[in-house]
């Protein structure tokens, strides 16, 4: 049996308009942003099914989770990001965007990600080259009180572990390092063309870059700085990595490419919806939840039998 049949797609879930951005909590649950109707939408991960659709800012982009402080939704049309908690309600609404300006573009919030155990979120605005920084727990702020200076900062991954933020810099083809007790840039990885998505494994010490303007996928071994390229097919976009350390990368032809962790090298090619873009692992149903923003569903890859 070949790697492609051994994961397979086993649900389409129809989630609503211009699906991006997808995130799971430690609760079975799945959340996807729809850029097209300014709504996140709930999945249980045991039953695929919609479980919530709950109303959020303009354009909803991305969306992280914390397993105790809620769930963050980066909205892109207002510079704005939406914090909602366990009930699937809206409980703060956060400006990352800074004042209003008749003479710049609406703010571009375009990514989110948590560091639990610091509890902070940190929110890319690339339209005001910086990154906010937002503390998750106790009383909310509604003005995101700190910044860190980053020209043109799209996607973000957070390593717990160290504390350290990895940025992707798709005008300058780096990934810009965070060190969270100094919020500042402690280096500058040079990566392959306009990369966008990024994930950390971890375990295994390895950033995954999607270099959506190249046919690779930069993996960065972030103990020594050093990378090496993947060639994945053309303009990979998002990236996931599962608990075997099997990364997930989204292509805008429609499908979802698979490397394999120990051989560095892709091993299967599954087909999903049209534009997929954001992906996600959900550990306890073992599926990968892909965002197909062409078509309006969300694809469950299932791993159990890989």
């Amino acid at each position: 049996m070949s790697n492609t049949e051994k994961r397979c797609v086993v649900a389409t879930i129809p989630v609503g308009t211009g699906p991006v951005g997808v995130a799971v909590d430690v609760h079975d649950h799945v959340f996807v942003t729809n850029s097209g109707d300014n709504t996140v939408l709930v999945i249980d991960a045991l039953t695929n099914t919609v479980t919530a659709t709950i109303n959020v800012g303009l354009r909803p982009e991305s969306v992280a989770t914390d397993p105790q402080f809620g769930v963050y939704v980066a909205n892109g049309g207002f510079g704005t990001v939406s914090v909602i908690d366990r009930f699937n309600t809206v409980i703060a609404t956060i400006n990352v965007g800074g004042p209003p300006s008749i003479l710049d573009p609406p703010s571009h919030v375009a990514g989110v990600a948590v560091d639990h155990f610091l509890s902070r979120a940190y929110v890319t605005s690339r339209s005001h080259h910086r990154v906010a920084v937002i503390g998750i727990s106790g009383e909310l702020s509604t003005v995101a009180p700190d910044f860190i200076d980053v020209h043109g900062p799209l996607g973000v991954a957070v390593d717990s572990a160290n504390h350290r933020v990895y940025v992707t810099q798709p005008d300058l083809n780096t990934v810009s390092v965070i060190d969270a007790a100094t919020n500042g840039i402690i280096a500058t990885i040079p990566v392959r063309q306009h990369p966008m998505g990024i994930s950390i494994d971890s375990q295994r010490r390895r950033a995954y870059v999607a270099n959506s303007g190249f046919k690779t996928v930069s993996v960065i071994d972030i103990v020594t700085g050093a990378v090496a390229d993947i060639e994945v097919g053309v303009r990979p976009i998002g990236v996931a990595v599962d608990s075997r350390g099997d990364a997930y990368i989204t292509h805008s032809d429609g499908t979802v490419k698979v490397i394999d962790a120990e051989s560095s090298s892709v091993s299967a090619t599954i087909p999903v919806g049209s534009q997929p873009e954001g992906v996600a692992f959900e550990p306890h149903s073992n599926r990968v939840y892909v965002a197909n923003r062409g078509d309006g569903t969300v694809s469950a890859i299932d791993l159990a039998r890989s």
